[in-house]
């Protein structure tokens, strides 16, 4: 099973490619749950409150789907060509991911939840892609061999 775990990696760098674009084509309606979270209105609401802002907001979920889904290519490439083929490099690049996971629900925790509102949908999806990708590379850490040491650190 260890030399497939890859393939967990690789599914969920799949789907940031898919919520991102996602976000590209639907801006804020992709996920309303966000929108409810942060301000305790749906996005439809936000809009007749004040237009100008939706459209900065709508902008902005934009522009984060576009940087999703370009996460996602990086992280997929590695994944496929340097990691499947055991490049030490690719399993410490590949961190960031259970990293960026991790920091997304904080992010939304130190901006703050609207009283009475459920908390935002990747405040629930990021710890636990966190901790199944982080799970992964820790199995998966065995096939990439041990540290190299550089010269100067051998003692004769």
């Amino acid at each position: 099973m260890r030399p497939r775990l890859w393939w967990v990696l690789a599914f969920f760098t799949l789907v940031l490619i898919v919520f991102g674009a996602t976000d590209i084509v639907n801006g804020v309606q992709a996920d309303p749950g966000i929108t409810l979270a942060l301000s305790g209105m749906t996005p439809d609401e936000v809009r007749a409150e004040d237009p100008v802002g939706y459209r900065l907001y709508d902008f902005a979920t934009r522009s984060n789907g576009v940087l999703l889904a370009l996460l996602g290519v990086v992280l997929t490439t590695i994944i496929a060509i340097p990691y499947r083929s055991g490049q030490r490099w690719a399993w410490a690049v590949t961190w960031v991911f259970p990293v960026w996971a991790a920091v997304v629900p904080i992010l939304y925790l130190s901006f703050g939840i609207a009283p009475g509102q459920p908390p935002a949908p990747p405040m629930v999806s990021g710890p636990i892609i966190a901790v199944i990708t982080a799970l992964v590379l820790i199995a998966d850490a065995r096939r990439f061999g041990p540290w190299r040491t550089s010269p100067a650190s051998v003692t004769a």
